[in-house]
């Protein structure tokens, strides 16, 4: 449902009121997601009061849309008990993320309310990495041995629905070795006296349990699945990585890709609410480094006082030639960033080239328009061509930069997007600078 101003008031005043019960049934027709929007506008004590009174079956729902402070934050303030009764019943990849930020004494006080089988279950999927393709995965799905008829299968399912977090497909097992997979569709289809040995499609896309989440989730993207199989190195099948886990990594790794570009290394949903000094402490040192690059452009304006005083005419025409450059910089960096991230660049050095192509064919452009609207503006042609050169010289070295910066940090291990914006823009406008009157002084000397 999507929640009106009406509604919102009235469960505002039901909150103010503590008015509990009428609360909870309010909050039954609820989507879990909506519900978590309205817990994280509350107060902390409001949010902790309603958390604690609302029933197991709309938090076992609530937490996994929970933001992960605030699901550590509720399940803190629980008894280890009341924990690991909710934490068991929520999908087994929500449960160890949970876990896994909780403290070592205050996750061993709630394991140790776990059943036997939910405690191995606990223990084997907090040991892989958390963006990792096993750190993504859920244990619950279904995986039958080859032998299986489909009439079996079908009621197996019906039987075990409830054990399942998402049933989109069969995975077909020999000796607990994933060999292949299949479909409900093509299930339903298949004459019931089947087994899954003859009707499954034996090329199956997995992926291994120690896989970065990123390429798990081009992975899935690329193939359009909505689940993929994990295995370990004997290629048994250990869990899967659903459509709506990947979603989240997707929206992850965007976000700090953005975070990177704009100069921060805190990721932008956590600077939204942070408080202010964190926010300055995360942005000053990049803001340091662009004043640093202020200054030494103005050094450069400094050096070649004497062609500006000798034509003053000049300083028209800095704010583009610096504005231009910083631009065609930041698209160069900004596409071939996104095409190392998604690994759309297979070939880098041909891709480079072929930006110093594009590089120079909107330099021309860029650079003959200018130094024709200069020209006529002025009444000056050899200012025209100082502006034409200087912006087809500043625009081929702009591209090149900006290939050339984020690869190099490719190259030394270094995420590539914490290069884009900070250190390309600097970076342009000095040399920018440089180009324009280097050219500017010599043409006035020759002449």
């Amino acid at each position: 449902m999507v929640l009106e101003d009406d509604f919102l008031n009235k469960v505002s005043d039901l909150i103010n009121q503590k008015d509990f019960k009428n609360l909870k049934i309010k909050f039954k027709d609820i989507h879990p997601y909506d519900l978590s929007e309205i817990i994280q506008n509350l107060k902390i004590d409001q949010r902790n009061e309603i958390l604690t009174v609302l029933p197991d079956k709309i938090l076992i729902e609530l937490i996994p849309e929970l933001p992960e402070e605030i699901q550590l934050e509720f399940v803190e303030i629980l008894s280890p008990r009341l924990a690991a009764r909710l934490l068991t019943s929520i999908p087994p990849d929500e449960m160890t993320d949970v876990l896994g930020d909780l403290t070592i004494e205050s996750r061993r006080k709630i394991v140790s309310y776990f059943s036997k089988e939910k405690s191995s279950e606990a223990r084997n999927l907090l040991k892989y990495p958390d963006d990792t393709a096993g750190g993504l995965m859920t244990t619950e799905f279904v995986a039958l041995p080859m032998e299986t008829t489909v009439s079996e299968t079908i009621k197996y399912i019906r039987e075990n629905t409830k054990d399942f977090e998402v049933v989109y497909y069969v995975y077909v097992l020999s000796n607990k070795k994933l060999i292949g997979v299949l479909s409900l569709k093509n299930l339903v289809l298949a004459a019931s006296s089947s087994q899954l040995g003859n009707i499954m499609n034996p090329d199956v896309i997995k992926v291994p349990f120690d896989m970065d989440q990123e390429e798990v989730s081009h992975i899935i993207a690329d193939y359009d699945l909505l689940s993929v199989p994990v295995v370990d190195n004997a290629q048994k099948l250990l869990g899967i990585v659903t459509v709506d886990d990947v979603i989240d990594v997707i929206e992850e790794e965007v976000t700090e890709d953005i975070a990177h570009l704009a100069g921060t290394e805190v990721k932008i949903n956590k600077m939204v609410d942070a408080p202010a000094h964190l926010v300055v402490r995360a942005r000053l040192p990049w803001l340091i480094f662009a004043l640093i690059g202020g200054l030494l452009a103005g050094s450069v304006i400094e050096f070649f006082n004497e062609t500006l005083s000798s034509v003053v005419l000049l300083a028209i025409f800095i704010p583009v030639i610096m504005s231009m450059g910083g631009n065609v910089g930041i698209q160069s960096s900004t596409v071939f960033v996104r095409g190392i991230a998604i690994g759309e660049i297979k070939e880098p050095w041909k891709y480079f080239f072929r930006e110093i192509k594009i590089g120079l064919l909107m330099g021309l452009l860029v650079g003959i328009t200018i130094g024709l609207i200069a020209h006529f503006w002025k009444g000056m042609p050899s200012l025209g061509f100082i502006v034409g050169a200087s912006m087809f010289s500043t625009i081929i070295l702009a591209t090149t930069i900006g290939i050339a910066i984020p690869k190099m940090f490719d190259k030394l291990g270094v995420d590539p997007a914490i290069s884009a914006s900070p250190f390309v823009t600097t970076i342009e406008d000095i040399m920018g600078l440089l180009i324009y009157f280097s050219i500017a002084t010599y043409l006035f000397i020759v002449i």
